[in-house]
């Protein structure tokens, strides 16, 4: 009787290899690809297009368009160039900004006041919550806005803070709401034609010594730059493979 007892105790709840413990981690899944939406903290929905790599902790980084209030949305970024950043190890999130493409609101919002960093911090959110690290920015044209309006305002938000950035072709409007002496201390890249030069060339003042200056004399603005200028990519992605 003591025996019957003793085995009927010893098997009793008792996981074995065929047969996991509940609480045991099921691990890491990357997020699917594909067209996603993200909602902003004022309940603006925007669109984008998600290109997750199977890497937990690994590197994200968010592109922003040109100004939406000039048509612009995020089929203006080449394939080729969303690849690249892809091979070099990096998740893309691409987004439409709003009032631009396939998202929700208003085009001047996406530059003028507080909301245009709304739109990037979904966008960095999402990517901190599938669980990706270090966040990169990059911004073409009037899309710099967005990208030095949040990376000044992200760490008092207790939200993702930029490791590294690339600011394609910024100008006076980059600094509309946000001075260039309030984006945090980190590696950035400035890609600019000589045409348009001056405003990229007076941010030396503020290196803190991780910046690149890259110029091309025949270059030209913001994404239309990757047409112009075929080694702009190259060029970019190989200095956040050095950044990071």
């Amino acid at each position: 009787m003591l025996f019957l007892i003793s085995a009927c105790v010893g098997t009793t709840d008792t996981p074995t290899e065929s047969q996991p413990s509940e609480s045991e981690p099921l691990g890491w899944t990357a997020p699917e690809a594909g067209v996603v939406e993200l909602e902003t903290r004022d309940e603006v929905t925007l669109v984008a297009d998600y290109y997750p790599l199977d890497v937990e902790g690994g590197p994200a980084v968010v592109l922003l368009h040109m100004t939406p209030a000039g048509g612009w949305n995020r089929t203006d970024w080449p394939s080729e160039f969303i690849e690249a950043l892809n091979t070099g190890g990096m998740t893309v999130l691409n987004v439409d900004r709003r009032g631009s493409g396939d998202s929700e609101g208003r085009g001047a919002d996406a530059f003028q006041g507080e909301k245009g960093r709304y739109d990037v911090e979904a966008a960095a959110v999402r990517l901190r919550d599938d669980g990706y690290g270090d966040l990169i920015i990059i911004g073409a044209s009037n899309g710099t806005t967005s990208l030095l309006d949040y990376s000044a305002w992200a760490a008092s938000e207790s939200l993702p803070v930029p490791k590294a950035a690339v600011f394609m072709t910024g100008g006076p409007y980059t600094e509309t709401q946000t001075e260039m002496s309030e984006l945090p201390t980190m590696p950035v890249q400035f890609t600019y034609s000589t045409a348009e030069r001056d405003w990229s060339e007076d941010q030396r003042a503020l290196d803190p010594g991780t910046w690149l200056f890259s110029e091309y004399a025949d270059g030209d603005h913001g994404t239309k730059m990757f047409e112009a200028e075929p080694t702009v990519t190259q060029d970019i992605t190989g200095f956040l493979a050095g950044a990071l």
